[in-house]
């Protein structure tokens, strides 16, 4: 009996990686085309020496808010960092 439950616990293991395996390359497969359509962009304006076209970023930023956004988290992740460095404070949640 031991034997079979064995059998059945290493056949269990088994397709249990085997599923997880199926799962992590579907996603991979999924992130592959996001990445094949990411490398067709034209980023080439990135690179180019004309600053003109940061100023509409810099706009677009301040006018949805990231730049508060991020500016918040920041500061945020400094005040928890600073208050976490009092002595006999427990680093973690």
């Amino acid at each position: 009996m031991t034997a079979i439950l064995l059998n059945i616990y290493c056949w269990l293991t088994s397709f249990w990686y085997s599923l997880n395996d199926y799962v992590v390359r579907a996603f991979d497969g999924l992130l592959g085309v996001g990445d094949y359509m990411i490398s067709g962009l034209d980023y080439s304006f990135l690179t180019s020496p004309d600053f003109s076209a940061i100023s509409d970023y810099t706009w677009l930023l301040g006018a949805t808010g990231v730049d508060v956004c991020i500016g918040i988290m920041a500061s945020a992740l400094i005040l928890r960092f600073a208050l976490q460095s009092i002595p006999f404070v427990r680093w973690g949640k």
